[in-house]
């Protein structure tokens, strides 16, 4: 680990954190811009910003900077009633004109959750947001809790361009130091309950070791995701708190389907059987359970499908698909066909610190019947670049199914008819697209468990863990509140012990 690295954090720490109701949080991800399209994760989770719906703990989508919602009669007009008095951090007030303005903005179009839509018009009529699509979607109200449509100040924009973040939340920004810090302190014109929050840090801190450093130190009040190979020493200190819940998001192989080697699906089949599973989850992530059998978690009840046939460990179909498929091996253990090696490229990043170790781990297992995968360690825009140039053969990634809060939002962005930058690659199912565009329409469990049938039986990705979140926290923040959904760091909820 890096000691001066260390020390500085925790020195710039002790400089900004002298308040007494300060809060320090230190969390793996950077900040990178101040449109909502690149980093409303961040401003999403320190509650900078708001959207027009939340959502709770069961998923349910709740009224938050729109009070109520409905649809006419052939469910293609949506009307959102704006809340009233509400101000945003430079004391103007949110009306309906101002969420139009956002929504229509052309980086929202294009790069928004709200691409994925069949939106005709966005428009706002006295203190109402009109959405008019060409086409049904049910879940509209659960799209628009998604980061990508926070909904900011007029005056946060120049040219339709962020270059203030302005929002309604109960923190103000009052400092970012691009990609590593922010500074807030309490917006008390928030429309929302007391606060007893008066000043915030993050500093995103992408080392576990320095994060876990940092708890212990005392340098951080809240570390979000420990890896359980820090816990052991943690556990030990009566100062803290340690909770671990599990969340809605699948780690996997993203793989180019039409890839030379990748497009047949015996291969797919073949890299899948190749993979312990079992000794990922208990070795690394200390919890057999996050084992994944297929893409979606058992939490996620309305899409695990529990009558397919599961993703399992097992060498020799393994090796049997391989053979099947014309490669041999020869004397130095790796396979050939027509003279050339079986060899692959893997491209992970260290934004969820377990990816690289995983990869190690997967190219050690893929090793044994003779696949030799050469690892990258790079950062996670790569994924999205060598996806748009069809350069990417393999990415371990980490998926969040939930960021809009019913899954379809996100099944329909990664397993669409154009795949995505974190789904699927040049693979077309028109079963899925079928199966995709009725429930867009209405929910349907046949269906829904349907796709997860598909998606075990084609492998446009491979899924290998399922997750949990490990937060730990001093003992003096009482109250946390973990979000499952990854929306929201409820940290307005947070009490100080006295």
């Amino acid at each position: 680990m890096d000691i001066i690295k260390f020390i500085k954090l925790c020195l710039i720490f002790s400089f900004l954190t002298l308040h007494a109701n300060e809060l320090k949080v230190i969390g793996p991800n950077e900040i990178k811009g101040l449109e909502p399209t690149k980093s409303g994760y961040i401003f999403s989770r320190l509650q900078i910003a708001e959207n027009l719906v939340k959502v709770n703990d069961k998923g349910e989508i709740l009224p938050n900077l729109a009070t109520s919602w409905e649809t006419s009669a052939d469910e293609l007009t949506w009307k959102f009633k704006i809340r009233p008095n509400v101000k945003f951090q430079d004391d103007t007030i949110l009306d309906a004109q101002t969420v139009a303005l956002n929504l229509n903005r052309e980086d929202v179009e294009e790069k928004s959750i709200l691409r994925y839509l069949p939106i005709e018009k966005i428009d706002s009529n006295n203190d109402e947001l009109i959405i008019k699509l060409t086409s049904k979607v049910s879940i509209l109200p659960a799209y628009l809790a998604h980061y990508t449509t926070l909904i900011l100040s007029k005056n946060s924009f120049e040219n339709g361009k962020v270059v203030k973040f302005i929002g309604t939340g109960p923190f103000k920004i009052t400092n970012i130091t691009e990609p590593l810090l922010i500074k807030a302190d309490r917006f008390d014109s928030w429309w929302g309950k007391t606060n007893e929050v008066e000043k915030l840090t993050y500093n995103a801190v992408g080392s576990n070791e320095t994060r876990a450093l940092m708890i212990k130190s005392g340098d951080a009040d809240i570390a979000f995701s420990i890896l359980p190979i820090s816990l052991k020493s943690l556990e030990k200190n009566p100062n803290l708190d340690i909770q671990t819940v599990k969340i809605f998001r699948t780690r996997k192989l993203k793989l180019n389907s039409e890839d030379e080697i990748l497009k047949d699906k015996n291969i797919r089949h073949a890299i899948s059987y190749a993979i312990n599973r079992d000794a990922i989850a208990k070795g690394i992530l200390k919890d057999e359970s996050l084992a994944a059998t297929q893409m979606f978690p058992p939490e996620l009840v309305a899409w695990h499908n529990k009558n397919i046939e599961p993703l399992t460990f097992n060498i020799k179909k393994s090796e049997e698909l391989l053979k099947n498929s014309g490669w041999e091996k020869q004397n130095d253990g790796f396979l050939y066909k027509n003279g050339k090696k079986l060899e692959l490229e893997l491209i992970t990043y260290p934004n969820w610190p377990e990816l690289p170790i995983i990869a190690t781990v997967v190219q050690n297992q893929l090793k044994q019947v003779g696949i030799d995968l050469k690892i990258s360690v790079t950062n996670s825009s790569e994924v999205v670049r060598k996806h748009k140039d069809n350069s990417l053969q393999l990415a371990l990634i980490s998926k969040n199914f939930t960021l809009v809060p019913n899954p379809l939002g996100t099944i329909i962005e990664d397993y669409g008819e154009n795949g995505g930058d974190w789904g699927a690659m040049n693979w077309k199912n028109e079963k899925m697209a079928s199966d995709l565009k009725s429930l867009y329409e209405k929910a349907n469990l046949v269906t829904q468990f349907e796709i997860s049938k598909i998606l075990n039986e084609e492998l446009p990705s491979i899924p290998l863990t399922w997750s949990s979140i490990t937060v730990v926290s001093n003992k003096k923040i009482k109250n946390l509140k973990i979000d499952p959904f990854e929306i929201s760091y409820n940290l307005s909820d947070i009490k100080f012990d006295k």
